[in-house]
């Protein structure tokens, strides 16, 4: 009577048949696999730059939700057709901010600082033509604080991504000064 193999017996043998068959598939008349693309190598900023990434961040989270604030607070029509420029402005500023961020695993914060986040509040609290003259005196005071930090980064700056992004964002705080 033929002997049955176990059933442990039974999957080593399929095993080891399967192990043999594909063994072959390596055989010498294959070229070896192509190489893997190398990694893109990752540079950091300079810290002057990284410095200017993360305080121009700071500035677009505060003036986004300022800017939203302006919707409902601001007497003015002109100051509230101003908020929906500033918000469109800041937040494309805030995608390119995210790119160069990515480009060199550099983290981002996602809500304002200590500071914004008080003036934010502050702000809230105020509506009709006392919002509109605080809010416009921040505008300008913040952008007045942040113009010589663009021109220094233009001039300073090796990274050809942020000197971009400091002469747009010049012409952009150009542009919004002319509408107050």
């Amino acid at each position: 009577m033929p002997q049955q193999l176990s059933r442990p017996s039974l999957t080593l043998l399929s095993s080891a048949m399967i192990i043999f068959a594909l063994g072959g598939c390596g055989g010498p008349g294959q070229p070896p696999a192509p190489p893997l693309p190398p990694l893109e190598k990752v540079t950091p900023l300079a810290s002057a730059d990284a410095d200017f990434v993360q305080k121009l961040n700071d500035m677009d989270l505060t003036e986004i939700a300022l800017a939203k604030l302006a919707a409902t607070h601001a007497a003015r029509n002109d100051i509230a057709a101003l908020s929906v420029t500033l918000l469109k402005d800041h937040t494309t500023n805030q995608t390119t901010l995210a790119k160069i961020a990515a480009k060199h695993s550099l983290s981002l914060a996602t809500a304002p600082s200590n500071e914004g986040q008080r003036i934010i509040l502050r702000m809230s609290g105020v509506h009709g033509a006392a919002f509109d003259r605080d809010y416009l005196k921040y505008i300008k005071q913040n952008y007045r604080t942040l113009k010589p930090t663009l021109r220094e980064r233009v001039k300073n700056s090796q990274d050809a991504d942020v000197v971009s992004l400091a002469k747009d964002t010049e012409s952009m705080f150009y542009e919004h000064e002319s509408s107050f």
